[in-house]
């Protein structure tokens, strides 16, 4: 499979997912507490594979986190069920492209593999998921790391926003939230608008576009991505802010006339997640 068929593969998964779904088309990212993960090495998968693997997840009902390669999978110990099918995942391999001059340049390109579910293995026994527990009223994890970033916070008014020239995230408070879970994710989603500021990650086109337009559109879905992830890696139930389905026209218009733009938008929104969560450990061990 080409990267071009890859593409389209990754963008017709992620549109239909939205157009089934709604404004609920993030939660099914986030069924399982933790992220999915490799059974072999314990690393996470992260970007657009998290994505894939919790939207498959989602659609046959898998009750674990757990993936691996058919190979990977004997490794262990199992055996792949006679007449199940892999979850497409992706990785970018350096290819050296040889310019007219004689010298080269090394360019990436996607390439593609399959990942097996742990519901769709048998011969192994697996530990047994701990069952959420109930969040307190505020979600210290979460707390750590907004204050570490060194983002201002103002938990008040009815509206939930970031302001670019004031660099400033706004919220209502808590007690305005229907749950502990939507005021963090819509925290997070706010804190992910506020790492583009041009002292940050400098994401100024989306930052300055306007409404309903390619380059607003794209930011708004960085930043939920990014919400979204680092929701699974701090263990928060993502919820889909009220306002998505005002952005779902948006989005699907971003989609169709570029087939690479969700996998573009995944990656900057795993930056994004890697650059807070950076702050925070790096102000942790100061």
């Amino acid at each position: 499979m080409n990267s071009s068929n890859l593409y389209n593969t990754i963008t017709s998964q992620i549109t239909e997912l939205m157009q089934q779904h709604g404004s609920d088309w993030t939660r099914p990212w986030t069924s399982t507490a933790g992220g999915p993960s490799n059974i072999l090495t314990g690393n996470y998968y992260k970007g657009i594979n998290t994505l894939l693997l919790n939207l498959q997840a989602n659609d046959k009902c898998y009750s674990l986190p757990y993936w691996a390669t058919f190979k990977q999978w004997r490794m262990k110990g199992g055996k792949v069920r006679k007449g199940q099918k892999g979850t497409l995942c992706v990785f970018y391999k350096p290819v050296a492209i040889n310019q007219p001059d004689e010298s080269s340049r090394t360019i990436p390109i996607m390439k593609h593999f399959f990942l097996f579910n742990a519901d769709q293995v048998e011969g192994i026994e697996f530990p047994q998921s701990e069952e959420p527990v109930a969040l307190p009223d505020r979600n210290y994890a979460v707390d750590s790391l907004l204050n570490r970033t060194g983002a201002i916070i103002h938990e008040t008014g009815s509206r939930a926003f970031y302001s670019p020239s004031k660099d400033h995230i706004y919220i209502p408070p808590l007690s305005a939230f229907t749950s502990t879970e939507m005021f963090y994710s819509t925290l997070l989603h706010e804190l992910s608008h506020w790492s583009g500021h041009s002292t940050r990650l400098d994401r100024k086109e989306g930052m300055q576009g306007r409404f309903g337009s390619s380059a607003y559109a794209m930011e708004e879905l960085v930043s939920e991505l990014a919400s979204a992830f680092l929701s699974i890696q701090l263990e928060v139930s993502h919820e889909p802010r009220k306002d998505h389905a005002q952005y779902l026209n948006s989005w699907l218009k971003v989609l169709d006339q570029d087939p690479k733009a969700f996998s573009s938008a995944a990656s900057k929104a795993q930056g994004v997640a890697d650059y807070l969560t950076g702050l925070h450990a790096r102000k942790q061990a100061a």
